[in-house]
C-alpha cells in the first residue's frame, strides 16, 4: 500500500464528501478510490468513514485522522515545493571552504560580494591550509589551488590561474643584495624553484621550462611561513624574499611597498579550482556561487595586471640595488 497516496485519497473524499467525485479527479475507478480508503482503515484497524448511498461522513477516529493527515500532506507538499524550487532559487545555507594560498582577504572580499548580491544565502565559510573532503568536512563547495587535482567522483570546474611573483621591500634590498638565484636561497620566506644559467652577467632566473615544469631546489631561508597573508606581512616588514600570488601584492607593488624581483622571469601558474560533489540537480546556491566566483574572482587573479608596472619595478629595484 502507498500510505501517502491512501492519505491523499482520503483527504480528498473526505473534503469532496464523494468517491466517485474523488475517481473523476484522479482519473481512476471509484472501486480504486474505495479500496485505497479500505486499504487505510485496515492497516489503521479502525473505521474512518461512514458510507451510505447519499452521504460519506466521518467516524471520530477519522476525525482525528482526517485533521493528521492535512498537516501531514500540507508539510510534505512545502518540503516539495522548496526542494523542487532548490535549482532555481539561491537560499538556504552554503558551506565553503577555500584554501589559504590564495589569501584571505581576496577570497573573503569575493564571498561578501556574492552575499550581497544573493542576500538570502547564509555562509559558513572555513580556510583550511589543505584541499577539503567535502564530506568529512561538511562542505558544498571547495576552493583550491594546486596544479592538478586528484582524480575523484567530485566535480572540478576550473575558475583560473594564479600567478606568483618573486617580491621584497625596498627596506630589505637596501641592506640585502639580491643579484643572483644563489641570493634567494637564505632569505627565501617562500619555497624558490629555479634553475641557474651560468654567463658572465646577473643570473636571470629560469622558473619554468618550456613545458611548463617547475625546476630546481625549495628555499631554504631563516623564517618559513605557511600562511599567504602571513608571508606578505614577513615581507612587508623587510623579512626576507617571497613568492606571493600577483594578485596579494598587486596594490603593494603599485604603491612601491614592494618591488618585483627579476621580472623578466616567470613562476609556474598554479589552477584555481571550485570544487563540489555533483553536476546533477545543483542546488541553485551552489550554482550561483560557482559562476559568481567564476567572474568575480577570477578578475581578482588576472596575472595580466601587473604586467603594465614590471618595466617600471625593474628600474625601482635596480635603483635601490645602486644605493644599498
Amino acid at each position: 500500500m502507498d500510505k501517502i497516496l491512501s492519505m491523499r485519497i482520503f483527504s480528498r473524499v473526505v473534503e469532496s464528501g464523494s468517491f466517485s467525485a474523488v475517481a473523476d479527479h484522479m482519473n481512476c475507478s471509484t472501486g480504486s478510490v474505495s479500496r485505497a480508503v479500505s486499504s487505510l482503515e485496515d492497516h489503521l484497524h479502525a473505521r474512518l468513514l461512514q458510507r451510505t448511498t447519499r452521504k460519506v461522513s466521518l467516524t471520530e477516529p477519522g476525525e482525528r485522522y482526517y485533521q493528521k493527515c492535512k498537516k501531514i500532506l500540507a508539510d510534505l507538499e512545502d518540503a516539495e515545493a522548496e526542494a523542487g524550487d532548490a535549482h532555481t532559487s539561491a537560499r538556504g545555507t552554503l558551506r565553503i571552504h577555500c584554501v589559504t594560498d590564495l589569501g584571505l582577504a581576496q577570497l573573503t572580499h569575493s564571498i561578501l560580494e556574492y552575499r550581497k548580491r544573493f542576500p538570502t544565502v547564509a555562509v559558513q565559510l572555513k580556510f583550511l591550509p589543505r584541499m577539503a573532503n567535502l564530506l568529512e568536512d561538511e562542505v558544498d563547495v571547495s576552493i583550491v589551488a594546486a596544479p592538478t587535482l586528484p582524480d575523484s567522483r567530485n566535480v572540478c570546474k576550473l575558475i583560473g590561474h594564479s600567478e606568483r611573483v618573486l617580491v621584497a621591500s625596498p627596506a630589505f634590498l637596501q641592506t640585502h643584495r639580491i643579484e643572483t638565484a644563489s641570493d634567494l636561497d637564505e632569505h627565501a620566506l617562500t619555497p624558490m624553484p629555479f634553475r641557474v644559467e651560468p654567463n658572465g652577467h646577473p643570473v636571470k632566473l629560469s622558473l619554468v621550462k618550456p613545458t611548463g615544469q617547475s625546476t630546481g631546489q625549495e628555499g631554504a631561508g631563516q623564517f618559513a611561513i605557511n600562511d599567504t597573508e602571513a608571508i606578505r606581512i614577513a615581507t612587508l616588514a623587510g623579512a626576507g624574499v617571497a613568492a606571493l600570488p600577483v594578485h596579494c601584492v598587486i596594490d603593494d607593488i603599485r604603491n612601491g611597498r614592494l618591488l618585483q624581483l627579476f621580472p623578466e622571469s616567470r613562476l609556474q601558474n598554479t589552477s584555481v579550482f571550485a570544487v563540489y560533489s555533483s553536476r546533477h540537480h545543483i542546488d541553485a546556491k551552489i550554482k550561483t556561487f560557482i559562476d559568481f566566483m567564476t567572474s568575480h574572482l577570477r578578475e581578482a587573479l588576472d596575472a595580466r595586471l601587473l604586467n603594465e608596472h614590471q618595466h617600471q619595478t625593474f628600474s625601482r629595484v635596480a635603483r635601490v640595488m645602486e644605493n644599498a
